[in-house]
């Protein structure tokens, strides 16, 4: 027996199968759609999303995401959005209103990317880990597109998004600029240690 849909419900369905067929992005962790801040104008907005997915009762969360600067842009810092997540887990519920998401989840391979950055800081008292708060779409950006996010080592300009343990990610930043990021890789900075002992130093600490 079919079961009837509100018209508003299946409007929600048309609107979000298309946005996810024009910019989903779909990992490891679950599937994402990025918007910029303040594009209402053009495009469906992060909150016009969550909304269609409350009428669709598919579970989400919105996260605050940066992508890469657009080449023509006079500012060169990142832009950032808003990203519509919804957990692997729950795309069982995308899956009645997208049947075709069933098959392309279970496809997604063993070694997909996820959605976190991770890269390690040098602090006086030890090392820590930090999570960058990039789109989803980060592991397909062009050597270009991440260069312009400063996801290469500052030093060498080895691509930090390969999957080398020796050549892991450390934000280590310039004396003279020490509020903005500067990713190095582990054989370029001696895995952080020299950066800590300089800090500890600072610091009067004992490395």
């Amino acid at each position: 027996m079919t079961v009837a849909v509100a018209p508003e419900v299946r409007a929600a369905q048309r609107r979000i199968v298309s946005t996810i067929n024009a910019s989903g992005r779909l990992n490891a962790d679950g599937l994402a759609l990025w918007r910029e801040v303040n594009c209402g104008e053009w495009k469906a907005t992060a909150a016009d999303i969550s909304r269609d997915l409350d009428l669709l009762q598919v579970p989400h969360t919105i996260v605050t995401a940066f992508r890469f600067p657009l080449a023509t842009s006079y500012s060169k810092s990142m832009r950032e959005g808003e990203e519509v997540r919804i957990l692997r887990k729950d795309l069982a519920h995308l899956v009645p209103w997208m049947p075709s998401m069933e098959q392309t989840v279970a496809d997604i391979s063993e070694d997909a990317p996820h959605w976190d950055f991770t890269v390690f800081q040098p602090r006086a008292d030890g090392m820590v880990i930090a999570k960058l708060a990039l789109s989803a779409e980060w592991p397909a950006w062009s050597k270009k597109q991440a260069r312009a996010a400063r996801l290469v080592c500052a030093e060498c300009d080895y691509d930090l998004r390969d999957k080398d343990e020796t050549r892991a990610s450390f934000d280590v930043r310039l004396p003279e600029l020490p509020k903005r990021r500067r990713l190095v890789c582990g054989q370029c900075c001696n895995d952080g240690v020299d950066e800590m002992e300089r800090l500890a130093a600072l610091a009067g600490k004992p490395s």
